[in-house]
């Protein structure tokens, strides 16, 4: 099922403008985990109660590869976008109409399902419109401004909404406030100028070959090396959140804390995502991954046997956070170049979906080891699960070379 595309006939957007389009599904995660679980808690809700419009809105995001084969067979995900960002903003209204409190949980609960089930079907149509637009060879940039999003996103949905919230009015200024961004974020979509994709195929069949052609990608050397790589253990910042618990062994205030792994870490993590991106147009993207994911584990381990001193962990924690975000802009471009137009959303949102495998069962092998071995022991495990999964990657790699046929063309992707 695979396009020719004539790239001259298509209108992308400029890299930049893909923070703005990625934007709104991270504005609604954290308007609904910051704000309104701080407004529930405060109005008296339950802390299980909570917890359960929380979970509600990572839903989502885990079984969005449910989504990925409807954009993709629809050959309509500019359209599917625009509809996607006024449900998300529609029901951020909803959130401004509705009382804050535990006799209006079912109703916040609705709210939060659509928001975040449009905020996480738009991220894979923006993929999608990526794919159709912009050619393999210039995704990198893209690459690093989706992750400037994906980072930034949720920080400014719930740093704002929760200062709204509190000094300017209210659940409602806050709710009223970012569906307004969302609509502005979003504007950029309609400069683009998607190829014509008809399939002359019924719908069924379109389904049929949308699954020959994932086989195919699983099957091949490109499609087996990225899959890889989102799935094995590397460059997960599994550690640093769980730091606040046990930075007192750093003599480090809860002040600092606070500053070091929230303010400090999310603004350093920018550049870390650009500078990435910056490489990936420079580099070989597989080998880059690797470094970056190598270094970041090894910031983890010289945080363990270093000096524990407020310094130390400061610089510990911000140089980690500065390599996570080059890691997995990396690894955000290999996955981009490997997508085909006519199954981006499908492509994208299945390896998201293995992609949180690794972190949840890191984070809690880390928990058990750091109930034994403490922060220090937490630390040293996560860097040896990383680097021994670059050391498996790179053995496979280069054990299983591409044939000649090949090498060409699996040289760009290396």
């Amino acid at each position: 099922m695979e396009e020719i595309i004539d790239w001259s006939t298509t209108r992308g957007v400029p890299a930049p403008f893909y923070a703005l389009l990625y934007l709104p599904g991270g504005l609604a995660q954290g308007f609904c985990n910051v704000c309104l679980s701080y407004v529930l808690g405060r109005a008296g809700v339950s802390y299980p109660a909570i917890a359960g419009i929380i979970s509600l809105s990572l839903l989502p995001y885990t079984l969005s590869f449910l989504a990925g084969p409807l954009v993709d067979v629809s050959l309509r995900p500019k359209l599917i976008f625009l509809i996607c960002v006024i449900a998300l903003a529609s029901a951020l209204v909803g959130y401004a109409v509705t009382p804050d409190d535990a006799a209006h949980l079912p109703l916040l609960a609705a709210l939060t399902l659509i928001a975040n089930i449009a905020g996480a079907i738009g991220v894979i149509s923006v993929t999608a419109v990526m794919a159709q637009t912009t050619p393999p060879e210039n995704r990198p940039p893209v690459a690093g401004w989706r992750q400037v999003a994906n980072y930034g996103g949720g920080a400014l949905g719930g740093g704002l909404s929760l200062w709204l919230a509190s000094h300017a009015g209210g659940v409602k200024t806050a709710a009223l406030t970012l569906a307004a961004i969302c609509l502005l974020t979003g504007a950029p979509i309609l400069w683009t100028r998607l190829p014509r994709l008809a399939v002359a195929v019924a719908l069924g069949r379109r389904f049929v070959n949308l699954g020959q052609d994932l086989w195919g990608f699983a099957r091949s050397r490109i499609g087996v090396l990225v899959i890889l790589l989102n799935v094995l253990p590397a460059a997960l910042s599994a550690s640093p959140p769980l730091l606040s618990a046990s930075a007192q062994a750093w003599r480090v205030s809860a002040d600092l804390v606070a500053l070091s792994l929230g303010t400090l870490s999310g603004l350093i993590v920018i550049p870390g995502c650009l500078f990435g991106a910056w490489l990936c147009a420079r580099f070989p993207k597989r080998t880059l991954y690797v470094a970056a994911a190598v270094a970041f584990e090894v910031v983890l381990a010289i945080m363990a046997i270093g000096p524990h001193t407020p310094l130390a962990f400061v610089v510990g924690v911000l140089a980690a956070s500065f390599f996570n975000g080059v890691a997995n802009t990396v690894l955000v471009s290999i996955t981009f170049e490997a997508l085909d137009p006519i199954n981006a959303a499908t492509l994208t949102s299945v390896l998201s979906s293995l992609s949180n495998l690794p972190l949840l069962l890191v984070t809690l092998v880390l928990g058990k080891v750091a109930a034994r071995g403490g922060a220090d022991g937490m630390l040293i495990a996560e860097s040896g699960i990383g680097v021994a999964a670059m050391a498996l990657f790179m053995a496979i790699a280069t054990i299983w070379r591409p044939s000649r046929p090949a090498l060409a063309t699996d040289a760009l992707a290396a």
